[in-house]
């Protein structure tokens, strides 16, 4: 794919291209970057303009000002308007999936369709997701990912598919690379750490009447959603997906019974029919 560097806002985004028609932007999830998507991204040029970026901090791009999901779902509006695409249909897996929620709540105009694969909306499971718990612990990741930075994310790509072959040496070697830059793991950690002390934040606050005011859960997703799972996810359990079914009612669901979390690429031609189907019928 053809790239280039747009200012999103004062943040410099990396951005693959390619295609024509109506706007598709994928947004990728940890430990990978936009290169992820290549294969999905194949299928799709034909009939729509495919928009990859580098999420903010990731891969090329640089770091957001704050990693909390309105401010980088900010980046990513101000992104678009770099693109001269003032609306599109976003495509998320993972934290990009977590972001495509942001921009669907806190910037709907942006968003003329959503498509998310394995991300939490809103129900988070920590008990399965215990990286969260462990990316929150001060400097010990850091140490780990400088010391074993490749082997650590090899692992992570093997134990989250289900179709552990496509993760082959060549595949994962643009994400080693990636992560093998302290800044891209600062940026990494900064999500993880942000969204989880939230969450507890979050909980606290149900459990103290008096702090129980509104925290945004009011507010829904009105767009037109699909959502494709992959079901051997071990670290994100069925009861992720049943609480996206029950906040996002009018959600299409897809079920890959034999895909495990990295959808995109264990499944880019399921995911990328999927898509495609979707698009047409909306």
């Amino acid at each position: 794919m053809n790239e280039r560097t747009v200012d999103a806002g004062g943040v410099r985004m990396l951005v693959r291209e390619e295609g024509s028609g109506d706007p598709v932007v994928l947004l990728h999830g940890f430990p990978q970057t936009g290169e992820c998507w290549r294969a999905v991204a194949a299928r799709l040029t034909d009939r729509h303009r495919v928009l990859v970026p580098d999420l903010p901090g990731y891969g090329r791009s640089a770091r957001p000002p704050a990693f909390d999901a309105e401010t980088v779902a900010g980046v990513l509006a101000e992104m678009l308007d770099a693109l001269d695409e003032p609306r599109a249909t976003i495509v998320g897996h993972d934290w990009g999936g977590s972001l495509a929620f942001a921009l669907a709540l806190t910037h709907p105009e942006r968003v003329t369709r959503l498509v998310v694969t394995n991300a939490p909306f809103r129900t988070l499971d920590l008990r399965r997701g215990v990286h969260f718990l462990l990316f929150n612990l001060p400097v010990v990741p850091e140490l780990a990912f400088r010391v074993a930075g490749g082997r650590i994310v090899d692992f992570m790509l093997r134990a989250g598919a289900a179709r552990k072959e496509v993760f082959t040496d060549a595949a994962t070697k643009p994400y080693r690379a990636a992560y093998a830059e302290p800044a891209n793991v600062s940026a990494a950690l900064s999500y993880y750490r942000t969204m989880t002390r939230r969450v507890i934040a979050r909980r606290i606050r149900r459990r103290i009447p008096s702090m129980s005011a509104s925290t945004g859960r009011s507010r829904r997703i009105e767009q037109p959603t699909l959502i494709v799972w992959g079901m051997r996810d071990p670290a994100l359990s069925e009861v992720v997906l049943a609480g996206i079914e029950r906040d996002i009612p009018h959600a299409a669901i897809v079920r890959l019974p034999d895909v495990g979390h990295f959808v995109p690429e264990e499944a880019p031609e399921e995911l990328a029919a999927a898509i495609e189907e979707f698009l047409a019928s909306a």
